[in-house]
């Protein structure tokens, strides 16, 4: 009788390899976010606006050329979010999505902004949008008093998916006019800083980047209150710098985060070299493109 049973009891000990269940993969981490912010340079069309001064620059508009540069870079950094500075308007961007960024799956967000040139501040995103906001109406007081409001624009956008944060898109106001443009770019700068902190004051979880020409260096005010009223410049301490025309090579640009994104940031760079072999970034614009990447919702934070 226990001759019988030993197959019986072999059979139930060690089953056959093809009936065991593989092991369970660990899961997978979602990709990071990246984001770039470019001023992409007197980014205007063939046409003269009648209503804007968009025909004073030399060259006066983007050339199929240099829009061709453009697209290789911005594909070579292959973005999820990129902002842009200096573009004329919402159709000369969607021509040039349209027409060389195609694949990319991006989504256009412009809103026609205050200065009297034209130029825009933009975004392209190919995560999923949530609310969109302009603060180009907005008016705030200056340091003397003066009633100020946006050069352009500030640009918000709510980017979900796995980035659930607000970008905003900023081009402060130019040098031009010396201690007059300090006054009201330094007044652009504190609005900006009010926004983020009623935010972070409700919730100190808030999650907000704005990035963009800020056409000020490091050390002065501009920059400085943002950072003494809470919000991270990652790329702190770069000797590289974001104007690349001489004499002025000076780190301008900038992607200044609330503490809680901040903590997510994997890299932050000043892209100086040009990841596409035969195009020099210095002949697609007077700017280089800052890259910053994140790591997504639901990641741990180191």
């Amino acid at each position: 009788m226990l001759s019988l049973l030993l197959p019986t009891l072999a059979l139930c000990a060690f089953p056959a390899a093809q009936d065991v269940p593989p092991p369970p993969s660990a899961p997978q981490e979602a990709p990071s976010i990246r984001l770039v912010s470019w001023n992409i340079e007197n980014f205007f069309d063939r046409w003269d606006d009648p209503y804007r001064r968009d025909q004073i620059t030399k060259p006066a508009y983007a050339s199929d050329a240099r829009m061709e540069r453009v697209a290789k870079v911005l594909q070579a950094l292959d973005a999820d979010i990129v902002a842009l500075q200096e573009v004329e308007n919402r159709w000369h961007l969607e021509q040039f999505v349209d027409k060389y960024l195609v694949d990319m799956g991006y989504e256009v967000v412009l809103f026609e902004g205050n200065d009297t040139r034209g130029i825009d501040v933009a975004l392209l995103s190919r995560i999923p949008l949530g609310e969109v906001t302009s603060y180009r109406h907005i008016r705030f007081t200056d340091s003397e008093g003066k009633e100020q409001q946006f050069r352009r624009d500030l640009l918000r956008v709510r980017v979900e998916g796995t980035f659930r944060a607000d970008v905003y898109v900023v081009h402060l106001k130019s040098q031009w006019g010396d201690e007059a443009a300090d006054v009201v770019r330094e007044s652009e700068s504190a609005a900006i800083l009010e926004i983020f902190q009623a935010e972070m004051k409700g919730n100190p979880f808030y999650r907000g980047v704005v990035c963009g020409d800020f056409n000020e260096v490091p050390e002065l005010p501009t920059l400085a209150q943002l950072r003494e009223g809470g919000l991270v410049d990652p790329m702190l301490g770069t000797e590289r710098y974001s104007y690349n025309k001489e004499p002025y090579l000076t780190r301008i640009d900038f992607a200044m985060c609330s503490p809680h994104l901040a903590k997510t940031i994997q890299t932050a760079e000043i892209v100086n070299e040009s990841p596409v072999e035969g195009v020099k970034l210095e002949a697609a614009s007077d700017h280089y493109p800052l890259l910053v990447t994140f790591r997504p919702i639901g990641s741990k934070i180191r």
